[in-house]
């Protein structure tokens, strides 16, 4: 629930970016709510990538996926296999991917250079960041498994998840640049 939608939207709506901006929806994001969220995005001018992708200055491929265990369901979207996905793409760029869990990085292979993914709010309270560790090849930072395997950058993201606080994590926004 975001407390002024009003105020967020006209946020989000200031960012100045060259190639707009883009979501991808998280397992808190469907169910009873999802066209609240979906509307809100739309107002926010930010592109909602529903298991689809686009080309970004014709240098790289933007994808975003679906969350795969979505709370209350997507409704009528559904989770594709990522590997029908890049392969509609046809061309030879660079593939980056929003995948909101990093739980399902091993999907994914030599096809793809980048994985974003948050959800893990980096435990968001001591001792939950022991809890997401051990759960997760990556649960925060930037992970390798090798170099045949995407690289791939989980954040503790801006929000929190039951009780609304952070102990011993932080909120962040990742700026990333990429060469």
């Amino acid at each position: 629930m975001i407390r002024n939608p009003d105020k967020a939207i006209a946020l989000f709506r200031s960012i100045n970016a060259s190639y707009g901006v883009y979501a991808c929806l998280g397992n808190h994001d469907g169910g009873r709510t999802l066209n609240q969220m979906i509307n809100f995005l739309e107002e926010s001018n930010i592109k909602l990538l529903n298991d689809e992708y686009v080309i970004i200055d014709e240098r790289f491929a933007l994808f975003g996926r679906l969350d795969a265990n979505p709370i209350g369901g997507f409704g009528e979207l559904q989770r594709r296999d990522i590997s029908e996905t890049i392969a509609e793409l046809g061309v030879s760029m660079p593939v980056i991917v929003m995948e909101h869990n990093p739980a399902h990085i091993k999907e994914y292979g030599s096809e793809t250079d980048l994985i974003l993914a948050g959800h893990t709010h980096r435990g968001q309270m001591f001792p939950g960041l022991l809890v997401t560790r051990a759960m997760y090849a990556v649960d925060y930072g930037h992970y390798q498994k090798d170099t045949n395997s995407p690289h791939v950058i989980v954040t503790s993201g801006v929000s929190t998840w039951r009780p609304p606080m952070r102990i011993g994590t932080n909120n962040e926004i990742a700026v990333i640049k990429i060469r």
